[in-house]
């Protein structure tokens, strides 16, 4: 299981950062602990997480990539 904690604290790490180099290094390393393929493009490719603000809700991506189920064929 994958801690939530974790996913927000890198979510918003990823987020704040300003360096490209880092940004990388963070990216790897939620893609390294989550399974859902599609997690950065509740991020970075749609409105569905964002307020009418513009402020993404990082609580809510983290319970949407943590609770991706793979389909086993």
């Amino acid at each position: 299981m994958v801690d939530k904690k974790l996913v927000v604290q890198l979510i918003e790490d990823l987020l704040s950062s300003k360096n490209e180099d880092e940004q990388l290094i963070i990216y790897n390393k939620i893609s390294d602990i989550v399974l859902d393929p599609e997690w950065s493009d509740y991020i970075f490719h749609s409105y569905e997480y964002y307020d009418e603000n513009d402020n993404l809700n990082v609580e809510l991506v983290a319970d949407k990539i943590i609770s991706y189920k793979p389909i086993i064929l």
